[in-house]
């Protein structure tokens, strides 16, 4: 049963790193790039900030950031 668990991971984990290069790439228009980036403006909460979806990508990635993610990312070869 812990392995059915282990590939339902690692098939979310598969299909969350080829959304992200959608993103990356532009090919879903700029909106989504700009959320993606944190460059809409607005209020932030107070307190500890949540771990949100990019920090997931950089982090599976092995990227330590937004920019070198985004670099990887418009290399196909290098992010296969």
């Amino acid at each position: 049963m812990a392995d059915v668990g282990e590939r339902l991971v690692q098939q979310l984990m598969k299909r969350k790193l080829r959304y992200a290069v959608h993103i990356m790439r532009g090919s879903s228009g700029p909106l989504l790039q700009l959320s993606l980036e944190g460059k809409i403006k607005g209020k932030r909460g107070q307190g500890r900030p949540r771990r949100n979806w990019m920090d997931d990508v950089k982090e599976w990635s092995g990227s330590t950031s937004y920019g070198d993610t985004k670099r990887k990312a418009e290399n196909r070869e290098e992010w296969s």
